[in-house]
């Protein structure tokens, strides 16, 4: 019995020993596997190219009339009639709209009342003061004396101050009334000159409120669009840049810069930019929407890059650099315009690197990489 035992214990040690063999050598054989085949990081590169010698920059904008304005009435009210619609013509100084407001309807009444008031006042005192002079006359004359001389003098001075008074508030009343009669002609809008009716922001029915554009107008000749661009691509363009355009339909269409934005708008960063249309062929009207290039001559060089190639390291634009071994370098750059996903690079790349497009969110300085180039 002893003896069976004795032989169970062999088994197992033997059996522990092939164990710890066999794991041993898996372990080595990892080792050595991972030491032969580095697990480096996998990038897509690319290798960088000088940018062309002009920038394009893309623009967009709706044809609109160079002289154009958002007509408001000068009061509150309800709109009665809307006499031009979208699209139609207008003459200057042709009704537009008719607007009701009953505010200055009370207050034209109101002074009508007091002109009416007035007049009696005026009216009455002269009886009642003239009464009174032919009064002081008539004793005057049954019992001549100095003092019923200055009586009917008295009376005289008295009557011409009271009809006097009379009158100046009479006047008041009528500029009064003037004033609020010709403020209702303000309910009758007027176009401030020719030109096409492009918007009417509002029905009949509904309400307007004092200086709310009703309506808008614009010439139709002298076309332009109002575009915005980026404030860096806003410091290149200048007064005179040929806007290279397309119509919807695709047809071609040229303009110039003729105005552009001082600064930035505070909001968005970005600069307004106008653009004076070459309409001779008659081939847009007003609302149309155009899309095309700005040309721009670049003074110096610049390299263009994908934009997905830049990442942020600790607020910094930067990318990564590989040198002829495949060792990732942290560079850091200064760009300027973008077009198409392009980024211009003025300062750290030079033509002919390579640099790493897709993956390199991964890499650290030094990181040894294993690339492949993007076709």
């Amino acid at each position: 019995m002893q003896k069976n035992f004795s032989k169970q214990q062999y088994l197992l040690l033997a059996g522990i020993i092939v164990a710890v063999v066999l794991t041993a050598t898996l372990v080595l054989k990892n080792r050595n596997n991972q030491t032969a085949k580095p697990n480096n990081p996998i990038v897509k590169t690319i290798l960088t190219q000088q940018t062309d010698k002009n920038t394009i920059i893309e623009v967009s904008g709706f044809v609109r009339g160079a002289s154009r304005a958002d007509v408001s009435p000068l009061v509150s009210g309800t709109i009665v009639k809307i006499l031009k619609h979208e699209g139609e013509t207008v003459k200057k100084g042709e009704v537009l709209a008719i607007i009701r407001n009953e505010q200055i309807d009370a207050q034209v009444a109101a002074a009508s009342a007091g002109v009416s008031a007035f007049e009696k006042t005026l009216s009455d005192s002269k009886k009642y003061y003239n009464q009174l002079v032919d009064e002081a006359r008539t004793n005057r004359d049954a019992s001549p004396s100095d003092s019923a001389d200055e009586a009917v003098q008295s009376a005289e001075r008295a009557r011409d101050l009271q009809i006097q008074g009379a009158k100046d508030q009479l006047i008041a009343a009528q500029g009064s009334a003037s004033i609020a009669s010709a403020g209702k002609n303000n309910f009758t809008l007027v176009a401030p000159f020719a030109g096409i009716i492009t918007t009417v922001y509002s029905r009949e029915g509904g309400f307007v409120n004092f200086s709310m554009p009703l309506v808008s107008l614009s010439t139709p000749s002298s076309l332009e669009i109002e575009t915005y661009v980026s404030a860096t691509n806003g410091k290149n363009i200048a007064v005179g840049n040929v806007a290279n355009l397309q119509t919807s339909n695709g047809a071609p269409l040229s303009g110039i810069v003729t105005a552009i934005a001082a600064g930035s708008d505070a909001a968005n960063f970005k600069t307004l930019v106008r653009i004076h249309l070459n309409n001779e062929n008659n081939a847009i009207d007003l609302g149309d929407f155009l899309r095309g290039q700005i040309m721009v001559s670049r003074d110096g060089q610049a390299i263009s890059i994908p934009r997905k190639a830049i990442i942020s390291r600790g607020g910094d634009q930067v990318v990564f650099v590989l040198d002829e071994n495949n060792v990732a370098k942290e560079q850091t750059l200064k760009t300027s315009t973008e077009n198409n996903g392009l980024v211009e690079v003025t300062e750290g790349l030079s033509a002919n690197q390579k640099i790493a497009v897709e993956g390199q969110q991964y890499l650290l300085n030094g990181s040894v990489t294993t690339p492949y180039e993007s076709n």
